[in-house]
């Protein structure tokens, strides 16, 4: 049997691993929706191991780790808070203190085992007095401390306190300084490694290929549950295929973010139904295939399958809510309004 991604022909002992069509670090629901079911005549043999596992290491860490809906997944009590664990100083999320004392300071999640919650910290970081007539700072992590010319022509260093530590001691900011020929005074404000920003905060996220491509499989996965293999196996799904396993880009976008809720009686902007929603339809124009995802019905993602099919055969007019509220799966249809949930 071909695997749907690799298309690579290999036997039964390589297909072992559940396939969830939505990967279950956005909670277990009941009944799920999976690929590689055993005895299914249909779905037995569909995404082998090996792809199984590049999307596990490669995509889906990104997408339940490094995102707004990775993020919520605490907020909404799927993972426990413990369990989190910070994506580092490369996060696609960035996080910036938009009030109080150090307005303008980069920061970064991590959980707390005093506290018992996730927590605000400040990244090892200097900043710089903008000017004489402005109290403010700007700052800069440790490591991308501009050069002595461009902070002397832009910054106020002979202030009364034209430098601010945060997230660092004393003598590593002192290090870091030093290699660009500029003095520190210690008595100027300091706030260390282990203290809690308890104040309010920005967060902006990048949207790169690696998301996309996690939101594209998910769609993919839903049209293989669906359809079966032995229909996306057809060659106008090689171009969606090629970009999810391998990253291979084409002329246009297979991933965009609408602004709209997928449900029709919800907001665009507001509250919503606490869930996952996937949908499989007709284009407006009837010429593609198209998917929608919303994972926590945060954004919505339109995920091009198949651009310009041909073929008559696509009757799958499909939508399912996943619901958080008592982990059933509804089936949804064009007009309907759910009430559980």
């Amino acid at each position: 049997m071909k695997c749907i991604y690799c298309l690579e022909n290999k036997p039964i002992n390589c297909y072992n691993k559940t396939e969830h069509v939505l990967s279950q670090s956005f909670g277990k629901f009941k009944n799920n929706l999976t690929l590689n079911i055993k005895n299914d005549p249909k779905l037995s043999e569909v995404v082998c191991d090996d792809c199984n596992d590049y999307f596990g290491k490669n995509i889906e860490t990104f997408l339940g780790r490094d995102t707004f809906e990775g993020m919520s997944r605490f907020e909404h009590g799927v993972k426990k808070l413990h369990e989190f664990k910070s994506p580092g100083k490369e996060s696609r999320l960035k996080i910036k203190v938009d009030e109080g004392p150090f307005k303008g300071a980069f920061a970064y999640r991590e959980y707390s085992e005093i506290a018992g919650e996730i927590i605000i910290k400040p990244v090892p970081q200097v900043g710089f007095k903008k000017g004489t007539d402005d109290n403010s700072y700007e700052y800069f992590p440790l490591d991308e401390i501009p050069d002595k010319e461009h902070l002397e022509n832009n910054f106020d260093l002979k202030a009364r306190k034209p430098i601010v530590v945060l997230g660092a001691s004393i003598e590593a900011a002192k290090k870091h300084l030093a290699e660009k020929n500029i003095s520190f005074n210690p008595d100027g404000e300091f706030c260390p490694s282990g203290k809690n920003l308890d104040l309010g905060c920005e967060v902006t996220g990048r949207i790169d290929q690696a998301i996309f491509r996690g939101i594209a499989k998910i769609a993919f996965n839903y049209l293989a549950y669906w359809a079966g293999p032995d229909f996306i196996m057809k060659k106008p799904f090689h171009p969606i295929r090629k970009y999810i396993r391998f990253g291979e880009k084409a002329s246009y976008p297979f991933v965009i973010i609408i602004e709209k809720a997928i449900l029709g009686d919800e907001p665009i902007v507001g509250k919503r139904r606490l869930g996952h929603l996937i949908t499989l339809n007709w284009s407006e124009n009837k010429l593609s295939i198209v998917s929608q995802v919303s994972i926590f019905n945060l954004m919505t993602y339109s995920v091009l399958l198949s651009k310009d099919y041909s073929g008559k055969d696509f009757v799958y007019r499909k939508g399912s809510f996943f619901s958080l509220g008592d982990n059933e799966i509804y089936d949804l249809k064009p007009g309907d309004r759910i009430t559980s949930g």
